[in-house]
């Protein structure tokens, strides 16, 4: 009898430590995957209201919803300028930037003040915003190069002072030594306006030229197109590779055909629109946004035009700003990098 009760006494307690096992490893299984789900919340800033960059934010951000039942992922408006100080300082963990952007700030170039060295990248959103000089047909100019050997009184008009297309237009006169003011010499003109008022003043020829970098193709220019006879103008190889060195940007072509008015390729310089992130945001949850966006292609695909160009060849290509931990980690694991 006493026998019998010793070996009852064992059986409970094996079961007991066994049932306690599981609910310890169901637990750390929870723990483990909180960062995925319910435990997963945060805020990701992107462009203004209505915008094509509040798109591509709300994109990334159902992506991440889709991977991760259970997180709150939030979207905020921001800016192209003010989304890398925000990320830098950490009052938001997330935002969508330009690659060349994104490095000026952490660099601490124009138009930063100081550097914002604690930003990360964690993967390319849209791969190609390409600079795009366009002006009206009846202009005597097809080159960059005949405007400044022509010194055109050109009416130009180029985005707010910061931004990546008015950064580049200015760093390209650069390189021919030549300034607004040598601008406004030759009897032109240089405007700071939006692309909506751009276009209007265009189609009434009070404006002749300008310089973004957009999609391919813009749907802007796309629609000024069908007001405006437009010509694209072309650009010397050494000048944009000079530019693309100082910027942290890179090189590439706009195909003859991506406009009804586009008749040549052109060479000039892109950088894609990269998701970025505080370096103290914890590695597994960069880890599962990036996997989250690897594996959504298809359906990003499905909420903007531009998501089709993202794949895992391209994804990687985030510019000169480092690569969270998080983000290096999946990639590795995915075999995208050694």
């Amino acid at each position: 009898m006493k026998r019998n009760f010793i070996l009852l006494t064992m059986l409970f307690s094996i079961l007991f430590i066994v049932a306690c096992s599981n609910e310890k490893a169901v637990h750390n299984g929870e723990s483990e995957k909180g960062v995925t789900s319910q435990s997963l919340q945060t805020t990701i800033i992107g462009g203004r209201t209505g915008g094509a960059w509040s798109v591509f934010t709300e994109g990334v951000a159902e992506s991440i919803r889709r991977e991760n039942k259970g997180a709150i992922v939030t979207v905020e408006p921001g800016g192209i300028v003010e989304n890398p100080p925000t990320i830098g300082t950490n009052a938001v963990s997330f935002g969508i930037s330009y690659a060349m952007t994104a490095y000026a700030a952490y660099t601490g170039a124009e138009p930063y003040d100081e550097a914002y060295e604690d930003i990360r990248a964690i993967s390319v959103v849209i791969p190609g915003n390409y600079y795009q000089f366009i002006a009206r047909v009846d202009t005597p100019y097809e080159t960059f190069d005949d405007i400044i050997n022509q010194k055109a009184p050109i009416r130009l008009a180029v985005d707010q002072q910061g931004s990546a297309g008015e950064i580049i237009t200015r760093n390209i006169l650069k390189e021919y030594n030549v300034t607004y003011e040598d601008i406004i010499s030759w009897g032109g003109s240089v405007d700071h306006l939006s692309d909506s008022k751009t276009f209007e003043l265009m189609a009434d020829k009070r404006i002749d030229a300008t310089g973004d970098a957009v999609s391919v193709p813009s749907s802007g220019m796309i629609e000024a197109s069908t007001t405006i006879d437009l010509k694209m103008l072309s650009f010397d190889k050494e000048v944009m590779q000079a530019v693309s060195d100082n910027l942290g940007m890179a090189t590439g072509t706009i195909q003859a055909g991506s406009y009804d008015f586009l008749e040549d390729d052109i060479d000039t310089l892109y950088t894609p629109a990269i998701l970025i992130v505080h370096k103290d945001v914890p590695e597994e949850e960069v880890y599962q946004i990036t996997k989250a966006i690897y594996n959504n292609f298809d359906y990003l695909g499905t909420v903007h035009e531009e998501f089709k160009n993202l794949t895992a060849d391209n994804m990687m290509e985030v510019g000169q700003v480092p690569l969270h931990p998080g983000a290096e980690k999946f990639f590795k694991e995915a075999g995208m990098l050694n």
